[in-house]
Formats: C-alpha cells, structure tokens, sequence
C-alpha cells in the first residue's frame, strides 16, 4: 500500500473510519498499519478523526450557535415550507460533517504543522489498560459486541451460545438426532485493547489474546476437533483420545488430544510453547513433537526447537507481561496491542535495546512506561494514541 493508500481523500477518511469500527480484514489492516508507520502525518491524521466524539461535539455546536442566533428568522420563513426546510437541514447536517473531517485532512496533509503535538495531547483521548472486549460473529449472520458486563443467551444447531458477565462466552452443546453436514464455523474477535475467554463445546477453554480472531464450531462433529486462530491464545484442552484436537493457525496446524499450551502467530512469527502433555506441530509437511517446557519457533524459512521458560510466553493469561532479555520492538508490538497505541520510533536503533522484568497487564500505560523509562536509555512520549520513542 502506498503512502496514500492509492485512493481519494475521502475514501482515505472512510477507510480510517473502517479501521476505528473494527471492520477491516486482517490482510486490510496489515495494509493499514504498513501505511501507518510510512510518516508520522498518516498517525497524526489518524489521530485527529480517531475520537468520533468530537466531530459529533462539533456538529452539535454548530447547530447550537445556528439555533440560538437564527432559530427565530428561520421559523418565520419555513411556516409555509416544513417539507423543503427539513430536508435542507439534512444536507446542512451532512455538509458540516465533511467540512469538519475535511478539515482534518487539510490540516494534516503531508507536513505536520507546529503544534501537531499538543493538539494531540490536547483533544485526543490517552490509552488506558486493556480489558474484555470481544466481538461474538455467529454463522447465522448475529453480532454482538462483548465487554465485562455483557450477557448474552442465543441458540444455534445443535447447542446455546451464552456470554456471561465476567468476560466468558460458553458454548453448552445441546443432544439432539439432527445430523450437521457441513461445519459452520463461528468467530470471536477480540480487538486491540482486549482480551476474552471461551469454553468450546467439548469443554475446551481457550483465552485469547488483543487482536486475534478464533473461529469454532458450535458443535465438534466427525473424527477431529478444529479451531482457526489468528493472533495469540492459551489452550487448556479437554482430553478425548478419540478426537484429536487440532489448531489451524494458516497453513500450519497444532495437533492434541489433551494438553494445555500457548500458541502466538504475530507479523509473521510463529510460536507455539508447550506447558503440559503433548502436541505435534505440523508444518510444510514436517512434524514437530513438543513435550513439557518446549517451544517451536518459526520466522521466515527459520525453525527453531528448543527449551524455553514457559511462564515468559504464557503469563499473560494470567494479568502479568514477562519479558526476559526481550528486544524493545516486541516489547512495543505487545503493549501496543494490548493498550490500543500506534508506535513511532525516531531512531530505527532503539527497537534491538534489551528489556527484563515483570509489571502487571492491568496497569495503566503511564505506570509500564514509567518502568520501562527506568533504564535512562530510552524515553517515551505519548500524544493521544501514538506512542513516540526517543533517546
């Protein structure tokens, strides 16, 4: 994707729109980001139209202001016309809505002005800690937006969907002679920012991490229990000899019958970290058999197996982030995920500094920043959601 998204101003506004709804693809967000860290204007703009609230704020002002100097005048003139006036003051709400993102865009540009930066600390809302959110996407076309407080009860074939308030959907199978032909899967979309659990149909639980997607099935049916992950999630799997459970994470595939073990698919890197059991990793036709503490690493034509501490790949299921000798770019590419911030460096160099130590997930960004700023080899500045490293 070029630097401008190879489109119209407005379709740049529209697809920004897109990214802050959650709506875009996982191959149109990789494309997003990719046009994201192409110049700091790109984060800037999309900083400005980030917070939908304002524009509404705007929009109300304006329609205040006109209200309470020419409401009168205005009245007397449409007694007669109700119908013209009212659709005029569609098209006047609709016209005040593109000059106020119009604006936005103008002012940007691709030469951020002087003061860019305090306009963001100023009007832009600052990242807090993450927490359960998720989108529950049913192959029956429903959709519900999840959050801690969330209940939920619908049914499908076969079983009862319920998402409880403590950041848990469940999936109750229910008996039935009906025979399933094709697989239906579902999906649960876990966003930036958030986090959510999910018990399967055979008992399963999995805990997914911020931007992932799992997709299930309502019921597991024929010899084999399959999910589809993209991102990050922590299995605890329901042994049943008989059906083999299986994670098919692109065009690899993670093979248990009861076992408990993380598996992490990020921009490219692959990882899958065993904690108890066994599982078989296969990949490109290869199989790679893990025991207790192992972990398969995968980046590029590189795999590596090897012994690993499995509490620096697994904690963060339970509310800690562990970093051990950790490059300063994963450190990021977590805590962005995890606190919803785009991250800008000013020097390319800072992303190979090494980080060790253990702070809690459900801090606030202020206080991770704070630990990280401890080493006086790096500094952060945050201006609205973009989060600016510098020496």
């Amino acid at each position: 994707m070029d630097k401008d998204l190879g489109i119209s101003i407005e379709e740049k506004v529209l697809r920004i729109k897109a990214y802050l709804d959650e709506t875009l693809t996982p191959e149109e967000e990789v494309e997003f980001r990719q046009w994201l860290d192409a110049s700091v204007s790109n984060r800037i703009l999309l900083d400005r139209i980030r917070d939908e609230r304002s524009l509404v704020d705007k929009i109300r002002f304006a329609e205040r202001c006109d209200k309470e100097k020419g409401w009168c005048n205005i009245q007397k003139k449409i007694k007669k016309r109700p119908t013209i006036f009212i659709r005029f003051m569609r098209y006047v709400a609709v016209l005040i809505a593109i000059v106020v993102i119009g604006i936005a865009v103008y002012q940007v540009g691709d030469n951020p002005k002087e003061g860019d930066s305090e306009f963001l600390a100023r009007e832009q809302p600052v990242p807090t800690k993450g927490g359960y959110k998720a989108y529950l996407e049913l192959a029956t076309g429903e959709r519900w937006m999840l959050d801690s407080i969330s209940k939920v009860t619908t049914r499908v074939e076969g079983a009862v969907i319920k998402a409880e308030d403590k950041g848990t959907v469940i999936i109750d199978e229910q008996r039935t002679d009906s025979i399933i032909e094709k697989m239906e899967y579902n999906r649960l979309v876990i966003p930036r920012g958030g986090e959510y659990k999910i018990v399967l149909a055979d008992g399963s639980q999995v805990w997914i991490n911020s931007q992932s997607v799992l997709e299930f099935p309502a019921r597991f049916v024929g010899k084999e229990r399959r999910v589809k992950l993209t991102g990050e999630a922590y299995f605890d799997v329901s042994k049943d000899v008989e059906k083999p459970f299986v994670v098919e994470v692109g065009d690899k595939e993670v093979q248990v019958l009861g076992t408990s073990f993380n598996v992490n698919d990020y921009d490219g890197k692959f990882m899958t970290t065993l904690v108890t059991g066994k599982v078989q990793v296969s990949v490109n036709d290869k199989n790679y058999i893990l025991t207790p503490s192992m972990q398969v690493r995968i980046e590029g034509n590189d795999i590596l197996v090897g012994k690993v501490d499995v509490r620096e790949f697994t904690a963060w299921k339970d509310g800690l982030f562990v970093f051990k000798k950790q490059k300063l770019r994963e450190v990021m590419d977590i805590l962005s995920r995890w606190y919803d911030v785009d991250v800008f460096y000013q020097n390319l160099e800072l992303q190979n500094l090494h980080f060790t130590g253990t702070i809690q997930r459900h801090s606030e960004i202020s206080g991770v920043l704070k630990f990280l700023e401890k080493t006086d080899i790096v500094k952060f500045t945050l201006n609205g959601k973009t989060l600016i490293v510098s020496k």
